[in-house]
């Protein structure tokens, strides 16, 4: 497992910090965007933003443009695409929760984030790559299928949002001998194979703040 400095790296400038850095009334907001993927399920639409903005007294227009800004939230058309851990469409991270709708994740590290982010029990299902791995959070424990299961957190170097050049190489793979065989195919892309414990804690950092007050 990574030590604690070498996880502080890695997560450092995630969404925690840019959380971190809003006005507390963005930061309400942001927070509020969450809840509603969390409890529906779906993408909320941007007249429930603009609306959920106005309600915390903030400028709808400029509230969605600073989301957007730190990369935390983004909008297409009439609806919140992008509001990580959570994705406005479906992917091939399904999460199911106990007492919520099916929820999809923008990537493998968001899909382990929504179970400690939220403090609930629940079963990840990802099917990239062709191979179904399963992750179960029980009672604080967390069950992987296969068991030699890691997470490839990786990216590639160029400018835009993590949804763009993070969130398509942040993924689960069988054992780390296939992770290292993408890293070759794909040699554009980098960052570290992790461990399961590793990965459990990367996504309790980014995304266990997000929603607390």
């Amino acid at each position: 497992m990574l030590n604690h400095t070498q996880i502080d790296q890695l997560v450092q400038g995630e969404m925690q910090d840019s959380q971190a850095g809003l006005p507390p009334a963005l930061q309400a907001l942001h927070r509020a965007t969450l809840r509603r993927c969390l409890d529906t399920g779906a993408a909320p639409s941007v007249t429930w933003l603009r609306q959920a903005a106005q309600d915390l007294t903030l400028d709808p227009t400029d509230a969605i443009t600073r989301l957007a800004e730190v990369d935390l939230v983004h909008v297409a058309g009439d609806a919140v695409m992008v509001a990580y851990p959570f994705s406005g469409r479906r992917t091939a991270h399904r999460v199911r929760l106990s007492g919520t709708p099916p929820l999809y994740a923008m990537c493998a590290v968001d899909a382990l984030g929504i179970p400690t982010m939220t403090g609930r029990d629940g079963v990840i299902a990802s099917s990239e790559g062709g191979e179904v791995i399963r992750i179960e959070r029980r009672e604080g424990a967390w069950l992987w299928e296969p068991p030699s299961t890691v997470l490839l957190y990786g990216r590639i170097d160029q400018d835009g949002p993590a949804s763009a050049c993070a969130c398509p190489h942040i993924r689960f793979f069988a054992s780390a001998e296939q992770a290292q065989a993408y890293l070759t195919a794909n040699p554009e892309v980098r960052g570290p194979i992790l461990d399961q414990d590793s990965a459990v804690e990367v996504g309790r950092r980014i995304f266990g703040p997000l929603l607390k007050t």
